[in-house]
């Protein structure tokens, strides 16, 4: 792992790569990338899902609850998760908690990789990271507060737009953050040539 000076950021050496997946393109915080290598994150992302659901299924004795065959306490989410409930084994053994750690690891990385990859495409149009905020932080920021009822403490008045985007005024700004961020983020093309970032990812 290297410090380098200036305003290029943390930059990981390349471990390996399969498949154009790279540790540097899911840790690396510094360089560019194109709009290709952004839709591919989905990919990843569903990926990382896939393995986060096999861990539960199998330190959490999903397979066995399904089935029946296994005593559960049942948590319910927050609303903001979406009001789902998860079953935990009842109690939860060794393999729980080792499960649970695993999906910790699992999430923390994913969160890192995320923030990474979001980074590096807005450096390829020229933007700092400072851009994760109305990108990130307010969207899901403000999509909590939809989703929580927790905007009527800020006093925010119900709102309902004409494409139902959310019932508070909170859910309509945070969907009109996310929609910015999803056309910039994905569709927008980089900096033709070299920025302050890097050189350009299409050259």
């Amino acid at each position: 792992m290297v410090w380098p000076h200036g305003n290029r950021g943390l930059s990981v050496a390349k471990w390996g790569e399969f498949g154009g997946i790279s540790m540097s393109y899911l840790f690396g915080f510094s360089g560019r990338i194109n709009r290709a290598r952004m839709w591919l994150f989905f990919l990843v992302t569903l990926v990382w899902e896939m393995v986060i659901g096999a861990v539960a299924a199998a330190g959490l004795q999903w397979t066995a609850f399904l089935q029946g065959r296994a005593s559960v306490n049942t948590v319910h989410l927050p609303a903001a998760l979406g009001h789902f409930e998860v079953p935990l084994p009842d109690p939860i053994k060794g393999a729980g908690w080792i499960a649970l750690g695993v999906i910790a690891v699992l999430f923390a990385l994913y969160v890192v990789a995320l923030l990474a990859v979001y980074t590096k495409r807005l450096h390829d149009r020229n933007r700092s990271a400072w851009w994760l905020i109305p990108f990130l932080a307010i969207p899901w920021g403000l999509a909590v507060l939809d989703c929580t009822g927790a905007s009527r403490i800020f006093a925010m008045e119900p709102y309902f737009g004409p494409m139902g985007i959310g019932e508070d005024t909170a859910g309509l700004i945070g969907a009109v953050f996310g929609l910015w961020a999803f056309i910039e983020l994905l569709f927008l093309r980089g900096t033709v040539g070299g920025n302050p970032y890097g050189p350009d990812p299409l050259a």
